[in-house]
């Protein structure tokens, strides 16, 4: 890429600098054909005008440089001078306004920046067209004497020491922001390199004419303006220069709610987001290039080979899963997705690991798999699931001729309650009486709020007679355990009625059709006749419900067994 300064000039006839002339020719038609392909839609080039506006500035500087080379007096070498600078003075700062958008650093790029730096080029333009009438730029420009070939001298002016300044400081500056982002976008290591050439390659020449060790004291960067020339154009048409521009990778990269690591083939760290970094506090600087486990591990117990499936012939593929993890005790969901990087041949490169945060999605659904299943107030089963859940533990119960009791209950006085002490007070007497119930439950018994304040507890494994003692147990921690109120105790009774499959008529006979219906009500959930079939779990709830009734008409604060049998 063609930046630079100019301060002595050789005017040649002949031949002997026809191959140079050639050379810096081609830079200039180089650049021509560069700007052009920018514009021509095949190339999703950054920033395509002020690439292009480059471009053709600096296919004016090489042919105005070939064009002083091959002058034949001092007067056309000056014209053609002036030529030169319309194009060289812009060049740097928009090599480095073209660097700066590439590494995504458009946020700097305001409209003030981008006008003041233009502000030092435009002056040095003016002053190079009128430097006969103020000498700033040029304090003198005479051929030089005693030589084969006329060449020129050029005695530098004040303002001439400000644009060599500022040149130099856009391309150093230019240099610096590529090696800071050489170790932070190692995937387009290729796009740097090629930049850093381009500005390397001329501010070298640069050093080295001034330093007066070129050949016959000539500037070389026209002619190396052919080489970073050839070597952008070739990167920009074949090797996919600026096509997927790290501003828009960067953008999307760092702006990502989804934390994404980059693992290389033996699974060391090759890059990560800022999202990431919030999930895995511990990863740094240093952790590039370093393998991931012990940080994995420090957040999941999943082993990170296991996100890793493998086909037969070794060839990863992606997979989906979803984890628990841990950041400094707080507990968080991750859905971890994996997928195989693949150079353009085919081969495995490495592992993208994509973690996105699911835990509020988890949380909804666990706050709907509540509601769909429990009270939303005492948080036990709600009627629902408990008659579906019950078939099935029937049918279980029947199949192996096994014991199954049911318990219904219901708060006596519970409307007084409500009326003296307020509903905020009901339902704390809810939730009081559902804390008394599991202290005497089972693991596997199955309770269930049936209505406003009626539960019901099914008991897989119990007699009739075995129930009796767990609502004997409820019925007396409820007597004894009065519920504080502000300035009082309440205190709570309830009332029982017992069911249990000893009282399905014929029960003994019938256990096989019995069975067989139970598991059909179970596989359906439904809860009615089925023809001449009656459901045994609404036989057995139905009287419960009875004997639960018979409590309540003998005084309350009791419980009563089913004497029936259906």
């Amino acid at each position: 890429m063609p930046v630079g300064h100019k301060h002595e000039q050789e005017l040649t006839m002949g031949t002997p600098y026809s191959a140079i002339l050639s050379l810096i020719v081609t830079a200039g038609v180089l650049n021509i054909i560069m700007g052009l392909y920018s514009l021509s839609g095949r190339s999703k080039v950054s920033m395509v005008k002020a690439f292009f506006v480059f471009s053709m500035l600096a296919a004016v500087y090489a042919f105005a440089s070939a064009l002083e080379l091959a002058s034949g007096s001092l007067n056309e070498a000056r014209i053609w001078i002036k030529v030169e600078y319309l194009g060289m003075p812009f060049l740097p700062p928009l090599n480095l306004l073209i660097i700066m958008s590439y590494l995504g650093m458009e946020r700097f790029l305001k409209r003030g920046l981008k006008i003041c730096m233009f502000v030092i080029p435009a002056v040095t333009l003016v002053l190079v067209m009128t430097n006969e009438w103020h000498h700033w730029y040029y304090r003198d420009i005479f051929a030089r004497a005693s030589t084969v070939h006329l060449k020129v001298d050029m005695v530098a002016g004040p303002w001439y020491i400000i644009q060599g300044a500022y040149t130099s400081a856009c391309m150093f500056g230019g240099i610096v922001l590529l090696l800071l982002s050489w170790r932070k976008m190692p995937s387009y290591r290729f796009q740097l390199s090629t930049m850093l050439l381009g500005l390397i390659l001329p501010l070298a020449g640069d050093f080295l004419y001034l330093g007066g060790v070129t050949p016959d004291g000539m500037d070389p960067i026209p002619v190396i303006m052919t080489v970073t020339s050839a070597l952008y154009l070739w990167a920009l048409a074949s090797k996919g220069l600026f096509h997927v521009a790290p501003i828009a990778r960067d953008n999307l990269f760092t702006s990502m709610r989804d934390g994404v690591l980059v693992l290389d083939r033996d699974h060391r760290l090759v890059d990560y987001n800022p999202a990431a970094a919030a999930m895995m506090p511990e990863l740094g600087t240093g952790s590039i290039g370093q393998p991931l486990y012990g940080i994995w591990q420090r957040h999941t117990d999943e082993p990170i080979r296991s996100l890793m499936s493998q086909e037969e012939d070794g060839n990863f593929q992606a997979d989906i899963q979803e984890i628990e993890w841990y950041v400094d005790k707080r507990k968080f969901h991750y859905q971890i997705r994996t997928s195989t990087i693949r150079k353009q041949g085919g081969q495995e490169a490495g592992r993208l690991i994509v973690l996105i945060d699911i835990t509020e999605r988890t949380r909804l659904q666990e706050e709907l798999r509540q509601m769909a299943y429990h009270d939303g107030l005492t948080r036990i089963y709600n009627r629902m699931h408990f008659m579906k859940q019950s078939n099935l533990l029937l049918s279980e119960a029947l199949k192996h001729e096994e014991n199954m009791a049911f318990l219904m209950f219901d708060i006596d006085h519970f409307k007084r309650i409500n009326d003296i002490y307020g509903h905020d007070i009901g339902d704390q007497a809810l939730l009081y009486i559902v804390a008394i119930c599991k202290e005497v439950l089972r693991p596997v018994d199955l309770f269930a709020r049936y209505g406003g304040e009626e539960f019901v507890i099914a008991l897989p494994g119990y007699s009739a007679a075995m129930a009796v003692h767990v609502a004997e147990r409820i019925r007396s921690n409820l007597a004894q355990q009065p519920m504080p109120v502000p300035e009082t105790d309440l205190y709570i009774t309830a009332s029982f009625g017992i069911a249990a499959t000893e009282h399905l008529y014929e029960f003994n006979e019938t256990i096989e059709n019995d069975a067989i219906t139970a598991g059909e009500a179970a596989a359906t959930s439904d809860s009615s006749d089925t023809g001449e079939r009656v459901d045994l779990l609404q036989r057995l709830l139905k009287l419960a419900d009875r004997a639960l009734y018979d409590a309540k008409g003998s005084g309350r604060d009791t419980l009563c067994v089913s004497d029936q049998k259906v």
